[in-house]
């Protein structure tokens, strides 16, 4: 499974639910800094951050993320964060 981030509050509610899965994760640009991302891949994690910032209110946005993110992960389940105040 690949987890898509969208926002700074998905991100530390993953963290929060137990650790970041070991799984691929991708995140929305700006959820985390330079610092941030650099420390989570020197421990391992598989992270890539997009260049832009995806609207969590734009459904063609996040399908074209998505459709880039299963590019890089052929076959995997994307679990994509979704809010409904978004």
């Amino acid at each position: 499974m690949v987890y898509f981030i969208l926002s700074r509050h998905g991100y530390d509610q993953l963290a929060a639910s137990g650790g970041l899965p070991t799984s691929p994760l991708w995140v929305s640009g700006g959820v985390l800094s330079v610092d941030e991302l650099s420390a989570l891949r020197s421990l391992g994690f598989n992270i890539t951050d997009f260049d832009s910032q995806i609207d969590p209110s734009d459904p063609e946005e996040i399908d074209e993320a998505v459709e880039t993110i299963r590019l890089h992960h052929p076959g995997q389940v994307v679990w994509v964060e979704y809010s409904h105040a978004a």
